[in-house]
């Protein structure tokens, strides 16, 4: 009976937030079952334009390749205005940043470059 019971429980949390993922076809968690906090590459666009048309808003972690400034794009919910952000700083700049700012915030270093 325990075991039986167990089974059912466990069964109805397959699949259910916060509870057990499952996997496809490829043997991968389909995207809706990871968290939100998972960065979700976007894809590769030609430039700002077409990413915005594309994905207008999108989750906190996410980011996108952007061809005509050679560098990668992420959706920031914390501005004023959420908005897609060049987030390219340099090493110095990087460093300088809190630990909590680090831990929140995904960014590309930049030996060297200037600072936006």
């Amino acid at each position: 009976m325990a075991s039986a019971v167990s089974l059912e429980y466990l069964k109805s949390l397959m699949g259910a937030p916060g509870g057990l993922p499952t996997l496809d076809g490829d043997g991968e968690i389909p995207v809706g079952q990871l968290p939100s906090i998972i960065a979700l590459f976007k894809g590769q666009f030609a430039d700002e334009a077409e990413l915005i048309d594309e994905h207008p808003t999108a989750g906190l972690a996410c980011y996108a390749y952007v061809d005509d400034t050679h560098s990668f794009w992420y959706w920031n919910p914390g501005l004023t205005v959420a908005a897609w952000v060049n987030q390219e700083i340099t090493e110095d700049d990087y460093d300088d940043l809190s630990d909590l700012a680090k831990s929140m915030v995904l960014y590309i270093i930049v030996p060297g470059a200037p600072t936006p």
